[in-house]
C-alpha cells in the first residue's frame, strides 16, 4: 500500500510521471543511437571504399614500378652488351671475357645479345635533294629532264 497521507490518485500521477520521464529518456537515447548508427554505417562504407581505392592504387604503383624496373634492366643490359662488344672489337672472345671477369659464359652470351646493333650506312649515289639525279651511270640527265645534262654547281 501507499504511505499515510498519500492517495491512490497521487500515487498514480507519480507513476505516470516516472513512466513519462523514462519514455522521454529512452526516446532521447534511441534518437542518439540512430544518429550514431548512421555515422557508424557511413564510416564502414567509406572504409570499404578506401580498401578498394588502396587495391587499385597499389596495382597502378606496382605496374609503374614494373615498367621502370624493366626500363632500367634494359638500359643496364644495353650497357653491358656495349661493353662486351667493345671488348670483342679489341680481340677478346666471349670465353676469355667470362673467364677473366669470373662471370658465367651464359651470362656473357646473354648480355652480348643486347649489344647495340651496328648501323648500316646509307648508300648515297649523289644528291637526292629536290628530286635530283642520284643515278650511277646508265642514262645522262636528271630526273626532271631525262636525256639532258644536269647543270653543275658552277654553271647554276
Amino acid at each position: 500500500m501507499t504511505a499515510a497521507g498519500t492517495s491512490t490518485a497521487e500515487a498514480r500521477r507519480r507513476a505516470i510521471e516516472a513512466t513519462r520521464r523514462a519514455n522521454e529518456e529512452r526516446a532521447q537515447r534511441d534518437k542518439a543511437n540512430i544518429k550514431d548508427a548512421t555515422i557508424l554505417l557511413v564510416a564502414l562504407g567509406k572504409i570499404a571504399e578506401v580498401d578498394e581505392w588502396k587495391k587499385k592504387r597499389f596495382a597502378e604503383l606496382r605496374a609503374q614500378a614494373e615498367r621502370e624496373a624493366a626500363k632500367r634492366v634494359t638500359d643496364q643490359r644495353a650497357a653491358a652488351g656495349a661493353a662486351i662488344g667493345r671488348m670483342r672489337d679489341r680481340g677478346e672472345t666471349l670465353t676469355t671475357i667470362a673467364t677473366k671477369h669470373d662471370v658465367g659464359i651464359g651470362i656473357v652470351r646473354a648480355m652480348a645479345r643486347h649489344a647495340p646493333k651496328p648501323e648500316k650506312p646509307l648508300q648515297r649515289n649523289g644528291s637526292h635533294a629536290l628530286g635530283g639525279g642520284g643515278e650511277t651511270g646508265a642514262e645522262t640527265g636528271g630526273v626532271a629532264y631525262p636525256g639532258t645534262a644536269e647543270p653543275t654547281a658552277a654553271s647554276a
